[in-house]
């Protein structure tokens, strides 16, 4: 039978099982911010482990679940985590002390290593109602997002690019679910999207009434990131739903990983390379991360890199 074993005894114990552990005990804990434990973010983070514990001798990186991305800005910032995954335009606004930030703590510390997954913002209508594109929004009932959800900014910026401004048209705000069935019932005429692809609530969509996307031709690009520079490029492939014959051009906002200034360099570039040299890796353990990759690490990045992940992406050309 084991004994209890308190005080003295106890740190004797854990200290034997470390040096048991071999290795274990010379190793570096970093730590990671990522959100609930159902969410991609903690799955991403999780997988981010298993790539550390395998490809950077030395050190293990400790996954810490959280409330995402408003939290982890302020765990990052103040130094209660080494890293995190957050959306960019939060980590923009952070940064510069704009839109949740303005009036509050300001985070001028904070550096980007890479983007990686993003959620796509993805516009609907009904195709019985004559609505071609964005610009015939005018005038109509389009509901932008969730009562006080920051998701509104997307579509709001997508809007303006084509001269629908606020204020001529009808805001409404409902959650995905709610704006869905407004649109088949009529009562609204556009509903408005953050997620990834496929989504259910677009699946449901468009299984059940014929719907079109919207799309956000490239040349509104630049109009939409002179002043939103957080949004990055990103196309909804053909046939991802229902009646969709083509590729739909839209934006997106990219989970993006990032840490504070002080950061030791050599620990930013090695995970920076462990993650974007294993990116199918990563993929296989989350299918989110296939998109942690050399190709979209710089996309929606609107905050200074840090030095370390910026020597690694100006050695595989992803950055001048």
């Amino acid at each position: 039978m084991l004994k209890k074993t308190t005080g003295i005894g106890m740190f004797v114990c854990l200290a034997l099982a470390v040096a048991v552990g071999g290795q274990a005990a010379d190793q570096k804990a970093i730590s990671i911010g990522t959100g609930g434990t159902a969410g991609t973010y903690y799955a991403i983070g999780g997988g981010m482990a298993k790539l550390v514990s395998k490809y950077m001798p030395g050190y293990k990186l400790v996954v810490q679940a959280t409330g995402a991305s408003i939290e982890n800005i302020h765990l990052v910032a103040n130094k209660k985590v080494d890293f995190a995954i957050v959306m960019s335009d939060p980590a923009y606004f952070a940064y510069t002390g704009g839109r949740e930030f303005k009036g509050k703590a300001k985070y001028p510390n904070l550096r980007a290593v890479m983007a990686g997954h993003g959620s796509m913002l993805q516009g609907a209508v009904l195709a019985s109602s004559g609505i071609k594109g964005i610009a015939d929004l005018k005038g109509k009932k389009n509901a932008l997002g969730a009562p006080g959800s920051p998701s509104k900014f997307g579509a709001m910026a997508a809007m303006e690019a084509y001269g629908v401004k606020p204020g001529s048209y009808k805001d409404v705000y409902l959650t995905y679910a709610e704006m869905v069935q407004a649109l088949k019932d009529g009562t609204i005429d556009s509903a408005w999207v953050w997620a990834g692809i496929p989504t259910s609530s677009i699946l449901d969509l468009t299984s059940t009434a014929k719907a079109n996307l919207l799309a956000i031709e490239p040349d509104k690009y630049p109009l939409i990131k002179k002043d939103h520079p957080y949004y990055g490029k990103a196309v909804i492939p053909a046939k991802t739903y229902s009646g969709q014959d083509k590729p739909v051009p839209t934006i997106s906002c990219s989970g993006t990983l990032i840490t504070y200034q002080d950061m030791p360099a050599e620990t930013v570039y090695l995970l920076a390379k462990t993650i974007m040299d294993h990116t199918k890796e990563l993929g296989e353990i989350h299918k989110a991360g296939y998109e942690w990759g050399l190709q979209t690490a710089t996309e929606g990045v609107a905050i200074p890199f840090h030095p370390g992940a910026e020597k690694y992406l100006k050695e595989k050309g992803q950055l001048k």
